[in-house]
């Protein structure tokens, strides 16, 4: 039998979040809640966990915040953003940030057990057909898929999983190119208008990352999907 996965929950809402906790901890999730930021990333910091679920909107320290101290420790955990703010920009920066995903608040407690699911497939057993032991090479940058490192020099660029994931798709790719059907499928299983979005930020995201070396581009193949070449 596989092991219970183990969440962080950080929400400053004192009457909802002890419910998700108890629905989550049902469901043989079991559950750590913390109601600020800045307990939750001491206990980050000392124990592990397989999940961590962000409330955006958090005084003293938000959840965007938290996320990047918390990327910055442990890069390989997955998060996912627990928000109000419905608006597209908003969404797409919690993806700046690289979480896995995120849900609007009011949710449903069995959609929000199902985009766990999800994450925890995606980060915990997909993760080998993206990956591989060996590190490769792209221009001057050496690309270890297994650690998530983007290394140039002496500079070494931790990646979230999605950052990792895309550039292992573009550098498997036999022409460099890739389709944007098909990496959407890859990266979130679906192809619905705002993942098509988030993924112009990561692709965007990845461009920067390889900027350093200039023989390196990642062209728009328009309507298409995107094609890494060196020149």
């Amino acid at each position: 039998m596989a092991a219970e996965p183990i969440l962080l929950l950080v929400d400053d809402d004192l009457t909802l979040s002890p419910l998700v906790k108890e629905y989550l901890d049902a469901k043989g999730m079991p559950c750590t809640l913390c109601h600020n930021g800045f307990d939750a990333l001491a206990l980050f910091k000392e124990k592990d966990f397989d999940l961590c679920l962000l409330d955006v909107q958090m005084p003293m320290k938000s959840g965007f915040d938290l996320a990047r101290e918390m990327v910055a420790f442990k890069p390989n955990v997955p998060f996912l953003f627990l928000t109000g703010q419905s608006e597209k920009e908003d969404r797409i920066k919690g993806f700046e940030y690289g979480a896995e995903d995120y849900i609007l608040k009011p949710f449903s407690m069995q959609e929000l057990v199902l985009r766990i699911k999800a994450i925890l497939r995606r980060t915990s057993h997909t993760t080998a057909s993206f990956t591989g032991k060996d590190p490769i090479s792209i221009g001057t940058f050496i690309f270890h898929p297994d650690q998530r490192e983007l290394i140039h020099g002496d500079h070494v660029q931790r990646l979230s999983e999605i950052e990792s994931k895309l550039l292992s798709l573009f550098t498997n790719a036999p022409d460099g190119m890739i389709l944007r059907d098909h990496v959407l499928k890859q990266l979130w299983k679906d192809e619905h208008m705002f993942r098509d979005r988030s993924l112009n930020v990561f692709v965007s995201k990845i461009r920067n990352y390889l900027k350093a070396d200039p023989s390196i581009e990642i062209l728009n193949i328009h309507g298409t999907g995107y094609r890494l070449i060196k020149k």
